[in-house]
């Protein structure tokens, strides 16, 4: 696994114009693909050892924030990524340092011409008794009838509301990969308490190059399709 031939990654066949005015025309489905190919390229050259380190490091703190931790290092690798950078990509993310805050992302890719950008949400995912990180992942009863979840966030009024996609990135830390894929795809089919908003239309499994670690939902948002891009890291052999 530490080689990653598994992961199936090609670069774009669509370059980029030399004419801003063309730039500017490009449609979501080519910047996307874009960012797709750099979060795969992230992910089959990470360094396991720098990751590590920094994981063990958070994890001494009295309150350890291993997703922020990891979501900082995704962005700095990227930051790092010299291709990156030259086609004019750029990553930002969380605004705040306050953990319950809502309404930052986690990891933003955005690009001088693109009118959209790409949000992505970060969750850890595991399926340890006790720890309803499935249900954080998507949504959840935080008590009192007031919800919360990655996915959630998408549906409320708080996340990309301008745009009709979106994304999530999920770290897995321990258990089978595939096992929690199918414990995310089994609770997004679980209606929402709150509103028809984020009802879930049709799933489209290995979506991004035909990776098993990744799917798209499709889902109803006031009336309309809203897509979510979903990415499993798979980070077992970190630890």
């Amino acid at each position: 696994m530490r080689n990653r031939e598994y992961i199936r990654i090609n670069k774009p066949t669509s370059s980029f114009p030399t004419n801003t005015n063309l730039l500017r025309e490009l449609d979501d489905e080519f910047w996307k693909n874009w960012v797709f190919y750099y979060l795969l390229s992230f992910y089959k050259n990470f360094s396991y050892q720098e990751l590590k380190t920094k994981i063990k490091k958070e994890q001494h703190n009295p309150r350890p924030r291993i997703e922020r931790e990891i979501a900082k290092f995704i962005r700095k690798s990227l930051r790092c990524d010299p291709d990156f950078c030259f086609c004019g990509f750029k990553v930002i993310g969380e605004a705040s340092n306050d953990e319950d805050a809502e309404g930052y992302y986690d990891i933003i890719v955005n690009h001088s011409y693109w009118k959209n950008e790409f949000h992505c949400e970060c969750k850890n995912l595991s399926l340890e008794p006790g720890k309803n990180l499935i249900g954080k992942y998507v949504c959840y009863n935080t008590g009192q009838s007031i919800y919360d979840g990655g996915v959630y966030r998408y549906f409320n009024g708080k996340y990309s509301q301008n745009q009709d996609f979106g994304g999530m990135l999920g770290f897995v830390l321990f258990d089978n990969i595939q096992i929690i894929k199918s414990k995310i795809i089994e609770r997004l089919n679980i209606k929402f308490d709150t509103s028809p908003n984020g009802d879930i239309k049709q799933v489209l499994d290995n979506s991004i190059e035909e990776n098993d670690f990744t799917f798209d939902s499709t889902h109803n948002r006031n009336n309309l399709n809203f897509k979510l891009h979903h990415i499993l890291f798979d980070f077992t052999s970190v630890f």
